[in-house]
């Protein structure tokens, strides 16, 4: 896999300060994936340190009042140059940077104040086809699959999921799509994004999100209170096996004990072969009926 990725996330030091964001994520990609890193205001002729910038009114200006956009816009369009020609799988940007910003950028006050918007480096990377995250979005990449954070505008992709998450057993014929619209079954998906336990990550591959895990405290199969978050996670099928939903699940429990939570539950019928996977990940059944197990992994 080739992935570019923003000079100062790898650790060289052409931050305006003089100073890095040595990202260890980032760096974890130099194992088995080609990197080629780019500091496009360097790479436009700004010296480093220099004085910090901002877009303001579409315009990057200086903290002083220079105005520096053609410095920038410099610099990006020599990072398209090698985009165009190296053509990497992924591009992994600072997060709010002028330059790199993919979905948030400073609103030219310098006043800390973000705004949504993409700096000029990514926009135009963006504008010309290629895949852009923000490394805060970015969890791991393992074997060429990408997991990171649900954008918002992703949201609606959990109807689907929540469909493949249902267990079909054997000889059974699928239901119909239209099951997921239930009031019973909503709940996992609708206005997801606005509790405090909404959490998603995806599995990405070639462009194209494969897989899912999210979180959210509900009433659902496998509530047990309301301090704790309930799970749901499915692949599509022709990337199921091959370990995906395993990670989904553990960079999850990670993200969700940082986030403060003590513990997590799922419900799972007991004749579904994921029941062997949530165990090795840290679940525990906690109670039972006739079809399912509840589960809870202590975080």
């Amino acid at each position: 896999m080739k992935i570019m990725v923003s000079a100062c996330l790898a650790g060289e030091n052409c931050k305006y300060n003089g100073g890095n964001n040595r990202n260890e994520k980032v760096l974890q990609l130099t194992e088995g994936n080609e990197v080629i890193t780019v500091c496009p205001e360097q790479m436009g002729g700004l010296p480093t340190p220099r004085v910090p910038s901002e877009i303001r009114d579409g315009v990057v200006t200086a903290e002083d009042g220079r105005v520096v956009d053609e410095e920038f816009r410099a610099g990006a369009a020599k990072c398209l140059e090698i985009a165009l020609r190296e053509q990497p799988d992924l591009i992994v940007l600072q997060s709010r940077s002028p330059s790199c910003g993919v979905k948030q950028r400073y609103d030219g006050t310098f006043t800390g104040t973000l705004r949504d918007g993409s700096g000029v480096t990514a926009e135009l990377l963006m504008e010309n086809g290629f895949r852009c995250v923000d490394v805060e979005d970015l969890i791991k990449i393992h074997n060429g699959i990408m997991i990171r954070k649900l954008f918002p505008e992703e949201a609606y992709l959990l109807r689907d999921f929540l469909y493949e998450a249902i267990f079909i057993p054997e000889g059974v014929e699928p239901p119909a799509r239209y099951i997921v619209e239930r009031p019973e079954l909503r709940i996992y998906y609708d206005d997801f994004g606005t509790g405090p336990a909404d959490h998603c990550l995806v599995a990405e591959a070639a462009g194209r999100v494969v897989g899912a895990a999210w979180t959210r405290i509900m009433n659902d199969y496998g509530h047990v209170d309301d301090e704790t978050p309930s799970f749901a996670i499915s692949l599509i099928p022709e990337y199921r096996g091959r370990g995906i939903g395993t990670g989904l699940m553990k960079e999850m429990l990670t993200l969700l004990k940082d986030c403060g939570f003590k513990q997590a539950s799922l419900a799972v019928q007991k004749a579904n072969y994921a029941v062997r996977m949530y165990k090795d990940v840290g679940f525990k059944i906690k109670d039972e009926n006739d079809e399912e197990f509840i589960m809870v992994c202590e975080l």
